[in-house]
């Protein structure tokens, strides 16, 4: 929600169902329940530091409206407005299940209640021996009802929550299913950039599930012709050797543009849709249109570039700058299999290959944020392929065993052919 404009619609709703739950509370003496619904909603699906203004905002709101400007009333539940959003802004963070989210949300119940009865001490309100009672029993049913409401609000109002970008980075997501099976390597590559973009998004503090459910879903629009993509040939011939450079960077280049209508077809959140649209900006096909100039080949360079928009949020350039980065490294790899590329000189061409060409100009990126992506993607890369290399080190020097187990492999194969 951090790229988007605050959903007023849905604040709106929330917070005058809020205004509904607390009212229905006050009835039954219970005071504050309301501000307890509005933390469930607005801490799971607004980022934290608008949820605390949201929550702390609503529930004095909340206050002067249900309770008749009851002074006395007013300061209860305002108190527990307060303690609501503080504990909050604590307690909903790393959300991993419905059944975590309830209990979090139960614990920030019984707070607000220890919290209210002491209130209610303190200026002689009123107690009586069920009155916990009540508000246990309030409280495990409000946190049951944010439960079952939060996939409608998702639904309805296209905000998403920790679960919900869960749920669609799971495998078994329809979408992903059939990118395994259609695009392997297609789909092994969006598994690598999710791991990676996460781990800097991570260091960043920024929300890694989601950038890790777009880095999913961010190129699926390969599933329309996934033998056009290099990581999906498998060793084969590329296709791309027979045809015209003009018609490989269109093909190339509609994976946006299919990937966007596989998204409404999937009906995937507008945010997800973003990375999509946004992961390679504006760039060119640079290959393709020296290729075109090459054989005298009069064509716009227009013609060979992504039509955009350039990534508008920290969450979609960095997945831009990881996509390109990843790309870089595994040409290099494959262009030099002896030796380790210089994973330092390569990452830092990207990224100010990126910056240079505007890129990453609508984006808030500081030059420390750059510095942490550069470094977290060293160390990634360095690890990685400085585990092969030793792999490779091994096998050159113990060369009498590999030849031995390679012997014995021909004679146990020789045995089950007979």
């Amino acid at each position: 929600l951090a790229r988007q404009n605050i959903p007023w619609l849905y604040l709106s709703f929330v917070l005058g169902l809020s205004w509904v739950v607390e009212y229905f509370s006050s009835m039954f003496n219970v005071q504050g329940m309301g501000s307890l619904f509005l933390a469930g909603c607005a801490f799971l699906t607004l980022p934290p530091g608008l949820a605390l203004p949201v929550v702390l905002g609503g529930s004095i709101l909340s206050a002067l409206v249900v309770t008749g400007l009851s002074a006395l009333h007013v300061l209860l539940i305002s108190l527990m407005g307060i303690i609501s959003s503080l504990a909050g802004y604590f307690l909903f963070q790393d959300i991993h299940s419905r059944g975590h989210l309830w209990r979090q949300l139960f614990i920030l119940g019984i707070l607000m209640a220890g919290v209210g009865l002491f209130i209610r001490w303190i200026f002689d309100l009123g107690l009586y021996p069920g009155l916990f009672l009540y508000m246990v029993l309030g409280t495990a049913g409000w946190s049951s009802l944010v439960i079952a409401f939060l996939p409608l609000l998702e639904n309805t109002f296209d905000v998403l929550s920790p679960l919900r970008l869960m749920e669609l980075s799971h495998p078994s997501n329809p979408l992903l299913k059939k990118l395994q099976i259609e695009a392997p390597g297609t789909y092994h590559h969006s598994l690598m950039l999710g791991t990676l973009a996460e781990s800097a998004a991570d260091r960043l503090g920024m929300n890694s599930n989601l950038i890790k459910a777009g880095a999913y879903f961010h190129d699926i629009g390969k599933l329309r012709r996934p033998q056009f993509f290099v990581e999906n040939q498998m060793g084969n011939e590329n296709i791309h050797d027979e045809l015209k450079p003009s018609l490989s960077a269109l093909v190339i280049i509609a994976h946006i543009r299919d990937g966007l209508e596989l998204a409404d077809e999937y009906h995937l959140p507008a945010m997800i849709r973003a990375f999509i649209a946004e992961h390679h900006g504006t760039t060119c096909l640079s290959y393709f249109y020296r290729k075109a100039k090459s054989m005298g080949l009069s064509v716009p360079r227009d013609q060979f570039c992504y039509p955009g928009p350039r990534p508008r949020s920290r969450e979609t350039g960095l997945l831009m700058l990881v996509d390109s980065v990843e790309a870089a490294v595994r040409a290099e790899v494959r262009a030099s299999a002896a030796t380790i590329p210089d994973l330092e000189k390569i990452i830092e061409e990207v990224v100010e290959g990126k910056m240079s060409e505007g890129q990453l100009d609508d984006v808030d990126f500081t030059i420390r944020d750059l510095a942490e992506i550069r470094r977290t993607l060293l160390y990634a890369f360095q690890s990685m392929y400085h585990t092969r290399k030793v792999k490779e080190i091994k096998d050159e020097v113990l060369p009498d065993t590999k030849l031995k187990k390679q012997e014995e492999e021909s004679i146990e194969g020789s045995l089950a052919s007979r």
